[in-house]
Parts: C-alpha cells; sequence; structure tokens
C-alpha cells in the first residue's frame, strides 16, 4: 500500500488533467442517469402525493335533489372520518350579456360543507381561494375561465332560477356578481377528456345564500376509517339489494335512490397512464447507465495506458502484481470517487425538473429533492461496478509478459476474406472487430453493445411517437366510430326513441345510426360500466377488435383490459346483475370502447367497461324499452340505462351543422341547451402519453450522441493501435 502510494504522489502530478476527464464523464453521465432514475420515481409517485395532499375522497355518493336530510346522513354513516358535499345549483352563466344554457358550461357547484376548500381541495392555477364564508367571490375552471374571457379579480355573472322539482317549472330568481378570485382545478384531475368540466365554485357561504332549500343533485365526497376496502361495508349500510347499485336509502318522509362513484378506480386508471412516462425515464436513466460503463471504461483503459512503461521498473524493483495495478489504478479510483460525487450533486441540482408530464403541476413536491434510494444505492452500485471495472482492467494491464494475449481473428473477417472481398473490405472489417494482441485491447464488444442499445432506443422512441400520433389522428382507434355524436344532459338525460327518429330518419347525408345508454352493472360480483346499444339504421358502434359484433340478446362484449381483469376469454359467459335480476351472458368479442358514459360517475373508456344490447341492460334492471317519454325521464336519473346519446354517420362530405343544431333546438329531454354535440374527447393514457410530445424521441437523441461518442473514441484506439 505504501509503495501504491508513493508512486500515486510522484505521478498524479502528470495525470491530474486525464483524471479530470475521466471524473467528467462519470460525472456527467452519471448526473443524467441517476437524475433519470430519480425523476422516473418522483414522477411515479406524484399522483399519490396530490391524492395525500388534497384530502382526497375514497368515493362520491350522489344523492338527487332536494333533501338535505339525506346528506346529512350520509355524512354521517358508520365507518366515515369525513364526509363533505357539494350541491348543483340552479344558475347559469351570463356571458358577453346573454346567459348560456349550454349543459356544457352552466356547471355550478356550491360547496356545502368544506367540499373542495378541506376535502378533495381544488388546485390553484392563479390567484387564492375565497374564504368559506365569502358571498361574493366564485372559482373558476379554465375552461370556464376562458369561455367568460376572464382572469383573477374580474367580476362574472349568473342568472340562477328557482326550480320546482315536483312540477319541473322553473322561474327567474335575478342575476349575481362574483369576483373571480382563484382559478383552479377540480378532483379528479388527470383523467379522461371527458371528466374534464367548464364549471364554477362557490364557497359554503355563498352556497347557503343563494340555495334556498332547492338543489337538483348532490355529491358527497367521503373518506373512510378504511379506504377503499370500507366500499361494502358503505353498500350494505345503504339499504338496497345485495346486488344493486343503485341503493335505496330510507328517510322519514320516504325514500331517495342514488349511486355511488368508486375513486380507487379513477385514481388507478390516473396512476395506469402515468406509468408510460415514469418506465420510459427509468428505461432511460438505464441506458444512461450502460453508457457511463462503456465510456467511463473506456476512458479508464485510456488512463491506465499512460502508466503502461511503470510497470516494468515497478516489477523489476520488487512490487508484486497486486502493488503494481493497485498504484496504477489510483488515479482511476479517486476520478471514479469525484465523477460520482459530481453525479450525486448533479442528480439533486436537475431534481426540479421531475416529475415529467401533466402530472408536474399537481405535485405538491417541488424544488429540489433528494432520493436517498437512488442516490445512495444507486451512485454506490454504480460506482462498485466501475471501480470493479477498474480493477480488472489494472490487473489485466500488469500480467506478465508471457501471459499476453494471443490475437484472435474475427471469424466474419475470415468470412468476407474467402468471399473474396476486396482487402481494403476485409481490412477494415478486422480493424472494427477484433481486438488486437495487445495488454489494453480495444473494447469492441461493449462499444458495439452500446450502439445497438443505442440505436434499438431510437428506433424504439420513433416508432412510439409514430404509434401515438397515428392513434390520435385515427379517432376510431381509441373507440370514436362515428361522424357526429349528441348527447343528453352528461349522460343523465333521456328521450323516447320515436322523438330521435323523427329528428334523424331522412335527415340529408344520414347513412346510419344508433343510440347508446350508459349505466354500471355487477358482472361476476364487479362493478363494470357499461354502453347499451341500440341500432336504429346500419351499423354505428364502437369497433370490435376480436370476435364479432354483438347480434343478439344474452351478448356482451369486454374491453380488454376488463376481459383480463374478469380472467375470461371470448367465448365464455359471465353473469350480469342489477336491481336483483341475473342473467347469462356470453362474451362475443372484444370492443374499443370510446371515453365517454355518465359525467362525474365512473364510465366506459379505453380498454374498461362492457358493451350489450340496451334491450339486455333494460331487462336486467327490470324495465321495458316500452317505456313512455315521461316515465323514461322518471327513471333516468336512478336507472340510467334509456338512450341519452345518439350517435351517427354521414356520407362523405355531408355537413354535420344542420343536423346537429336541428337536435339541439328540439330539445330531447325537455332541458334548454341539455342536448348539445360531445366533442371528441381522449382518454387518460391517450391524453398523458401525447403530452409527452418528443420527450422519447429526445432522450434516445442524447444516448445515441453517448453511443457515438463512445465508437468514435473506439476507433481513435483502434486507429492507434494499429498505426
Amino acid at each position: 500500500m505504501n509503495a501504491a502510494l508513493y508512486y500515486w504522489r510522484a505521478t498524479r502530478r502528470r495525470s491530474w488533467r486525464r483524471a479530470v476527464a475521466v471524473a467528467l464523464v462519470c460525472g456527467l453521465l452519471g448526473t443524467v442517469a441517476l437524475g433519470a432514475l430519480a425523476g422516473a420515481r418522483r414522477t411515479d409517485s406524484a399522483y399519490g402525493r396530490y391524492l395525500a395532499s388534497i384530502n382526497s375522497s375514497d368515493v362520491l355518493v350522489n344523492v338527487p335533489g332536494p333533501d338535505l336530510a339525506a346528506i346529512r346522513q350520509v355524512e354521517h354513516l358508520p365507518g366515515v372520518v369525513s364526509g363533505k358535499a357539494w350541491l348543483g345549483l340552479a344558475g347559469e352563466p351570463v356571458v358577453h350579456g346573454r346567459v348560456d344554457d349550454s349543459f356544457l358550461v352552466s356547471g355550478l357547484a356550491g360547496s356545502l360543507g368544506g367540499e373542495y376548500f378541506r376535502q378533495d381541495r381544488v388546485t390553484v392555477v392563479a390567484g387564492r381561494l375565497p374564504s368559506v364564508k365569502a358571498t361574493g367571490e366564485i372559482v373558476l375552471t379554465p375552461q370556464l375561465a376562458k369561455i367568460f374571457g376572464t382572469w383573477v379579480g374580474a367580476r362574472v355573472t349568473y342568472q340562477f332560477t328557482r326550480l320546482n322539482l315536483r312540477t319541473g317549472v322553473t322561474a327567474p330568481a335575478g342575476r349575481s356578481t362574483f369576483v373571480v378570485t382563484a382559478i383552479a382545478e377540480a378532483p379528479p384531475v388527470l383523467g379522461d377528456q371527458f371528466d374534464t368540466t367548464a364549471a364554477a365554485l362557490l364557497p359554503p357561504a355563498a352556497t347557503a345564500r343563494y340555495l334556498d332549500g332547492e338543489f337538483a343533485f348532490g355529491w358527497v365526497g367521503l373518506r373512510l376509517r378504511a379506504g377503499p376496502a370500507d366500499i361494502p361495508a358503505l353498500r350494505r349500510e345503504l339499504a338496497g339489494p345485495e346486488d344493486a347499485l343503485d341503493r335505496t336509502f330510507h328517510l322519514p318522509g320516504g325514500s331517495i335512490a342514488f349511486n355511488i362513484r368508486r375513486l380507487d378506480t379513477v385514481h388507478h386508471q390516473v396512476q395506469q397512464a402515468i406509468e408510460p412516462q415514469a418506465v420510459a425515464l427509468a428505461l432511460f436513466g438505464g441506458l444512461a447507465a450502460l453508457a457511463l460503463l462503456v465510456m467511463a471504461g473506456q476512458a479508464l483503459a485510456q488512463l491506465l495506458s499512460w502508466s503502461a512503461a511503470s510497470v516494468p521498473v515497478m516489477r523489476a524493483v520488487g512490487a508484486t502484481r497486486a502493488q503494481t495495478a493497485l498504484a496504477t489504478s489510483l488515479d482511476g479510483a479517486v476520478a471514479i470517487l469525484g465523477g460520482m460525487a459530481l453525479a450525486v450533486a448533479g442528480a439533486v441540482a436537475v431534481s426540479p425538473l421531475a416529475p415529467i408530464g401533466p402530472v408536474r403541476a399537481f405535485d405538491p413536491a417541488r424544488g429540489f429533492q433528494a432520493d436517498p434510494l437512488v442516490l445512495a444505492g444507486g451512485g454506490g452500485a454504480l460506482a462498485a461496478l466501475l471501480l470493479a471495472v477498474l480493477a480488472t482492467l489494472s490487473w489485466r494491464s500488469v500480467r506478465p509478459a508471457a501471459n499476453a494475449p494471443v490475437s484472435r481473428t474475427s471469424s466474419i473477417a475470415r468470412t468476407a476474406a474467402a468471399a473474396g472481398l476486396p482487402v481494403t473490405a476485409v481490412v477494415g472489417i478486422r480493424a472494427a472487430l477484433e481486438r488486437g494482441a495487445v495488454r489494453r485491447p480495444v473494447p469492441v464488444l461493449a462499444t458495439l453493445v452500446g450502439s445497438v442499445v443505442a440505436v434499438l432506443a431510437l428506433v424504439m422512441a420513433a416508432v412510439f411517437g409514430a404509434s401515438l400520433n397515428g392513434l390520435v389522428t385515427h379517432p376510431a382507434r381509441y373507440g370514436w366510430n362515428w361522424t357526429l355524436l349528441m348527447d343528453t344532459e352528461g349522460g343523465y338525460g333521456s328521450w323516447s326513441p320515436s322523438q330521435m327518429e323523427k329528428l334523424v330518419n331522412g335527415q340529408p347525408g344520414v347513412t346510419a345510426w344508433s343510440t347508446f345508454a350508459f349505466t354500471q352493472i355487477l358482472i361476476d360480483n364487479q362493478e363494470v360500466p357499461v354502453l347499451g346499444l341500440t341500432r336504429h339504421l346500419g351499423s354505428v358502434q364502437p369497433p370490435t377488435t376480436s370476435g364479432h359484433p354483438i347480434s343478439g340478446p344474452l351478448q356482451i362484449e369486454l374491453g380488454t383490459a376488463t376481459l383480463h381483469q374478469l380472467s375470461k376469454h371470448v367465448g365464455d359467459t359471465v353473469t350480469a346483475s342489477a336491481g336483483g335480476t341475473r342473467r347469462k351472458l356470453t362474451i362475443v368479442g372484444t370492443v374499443t370502447l370510446p371515453s365517454i358514459g355518465l359525467a362525474l360517475a365512473d364510465h366506459v373508456s379505453l380498454g374498461r367497461g362492457a358493451m350489450l344490447s340496451d334491450s339486455t341492460l333494460l331487462a336486467l334492471q327490470g324495465l321495458s324499452p316500452k317505456l313512455t317519454k315521461e316515465e323514461s325521464q322518471q327513471n333516468s336519473v336512478s336507472d340510467p340505462a334509456f338512450p341519452s346519446a345518439v350517435a351517427i354517420d354521414l356520407a362523405p362530405g355531408a355537413d354535420a351543422v344542420p343536423l346537429a343544431a336541428r337536435i339541439t333546438d328540439a330539445g330531447p329531454g325537455d332541458t334548454p341547451g341539455g342536448t348539445y354535440a360531445q366533442p371528441r374527447v381522449l382518454g387518460a393514457a391517450i391524453v398523458n402519453s401525447a403530452q409527452m410530445g418528443s420527450q422519447p424521441l429526445a432522450l434516445a437523441l442524447v444516448l445515441g450522441a453517448a453511443a457515438v461518442l463512445s465508437l468514435a473514441l473506439a476507433l481513435l484506439a483502434s486507429v492507434r493501435q494499429r498505426r
């Protein structure tokens, strides 16, 4: 050890520049590797931190208005740790002097007991949340702020109405003006585009002022003692048949039916949408670590080559092979340790760049972060690997001359020579693939592996980008297999089939049309969102990807994720139940479902859910498809299995605007602005992947640049060795 230290002190001034170069290589590539791995972990855990920071509910319970007593009872059920509610108030925005009664923009939520303020807190984009005691302040979502054309500090006006729920008659109740104190995103965020609404939020004091004892509906957010595991017990507390999804809650004055939305399902879908970004970043970190080992190994080999002249002298004065190897490797060891220290510091310095993707805007942990597992564990592992590489190289560099390696001819070079290729080609192949008969051969295999990995990463990134672009630009690939979709009241409205037939049949350009209904049922005792299909003309429906489309009753198609979740295959049977009725259904195919359905509730989405004929769906709920328009409207909230959307195919070149206006003006559902053209919406997974943009390609290009540099160094070493 003393001999090694003596040699290092004597030679370090001559070799410090080369050692610094090695340290910089380790530091720069180590920063990329550790920073990417830490960023992947931070991205993957960001949504969980967001949910904890907003005090997220475990379940939402929908309670039709106007009974506040039911809401209070739900908030204090056994097993409930905290319950907060918000109400759908009867108010419509006044935009540019005109009342906008469109369903898509008229959402006015009133926080009753602190929902969105103390529980399921909104994420403020700009401004500040109003006080819970404020009566003249309001919060807008970014979508509604854009429609108003306003920002924080502006004033917005709402036209309030008083709805008599017994007669269905509404009467004006005056206009009120509010100051916008915040632009905020309401949970759940990062879901399907269908779940993104243009709405406004009033604090509790303002809600009490404009409530007047009446509201159309309410949602109660509940935090349960055991989290989602307590949901079955919650269902038992809410009276109703064991297999019913629409529960009947008994009150002294009667009973109320409502449905339950499990938020753990939404959170799981969002987390799955985030996973590809975290995995891509982790893969890039791993590839950067591989590039670090290759390039640092080459740099260490070059550093050891400068000590080659000293090896015979040290052996001649009696130094053992181990002492000589230690002496020549001390520069490299110091460079590795210094470089990894730089890498750890660099990873902390770049940590504010994570998390990546849309979840970044909602992560409460901002700024610099040090991940102990990655920095200590990963940094230590990289340092240990580099020291092992250095030890191997130094041990081989000081072996006796009698043990020098014998030159091995490349089999590819021999094949090229036998095939009669020109001498220049054969010599070039040998120079590229043969390591050479020297003590420090060229790292051919490592360089080739690094180059192959870099090319593979570039191809994968390019293919991913092209596939994603093809998915986004071809709506049929995400289930949108029609020209025009008209929706009614977020899936909760309904109308008689004869009313829609008069509006659509025989209209210019219409080639086919179908109606959709949306609800949830139990399939093999698992709650699944479903789409009820009725074909009226032709075949307009979400595309079937395997098997065959539904052709009769008692048949069902499943999304691929739901099929896997139920552990079923095409051709198997499942038991569907709702409202006490059970039916055996045959799985005839898999279907790509669009991300639409019941607003604010669980609905079909990309890969998740089921599709069956609406007649089968109505039969499961004990309902007759021959119900009158009035009867369907009375049952649409508690049993939303009646048609609420119509999908229409038009001939090429036909204009959809006149038909959409005709259906909107006729007002199916008898609610002004309640029927509207639903714009195309993407699922959460597509939205998150699309917002990754060119990140995968940029990361792959960085890795490719490192591989090119590694290849250049290998070529220089090969040329120097053979000159």
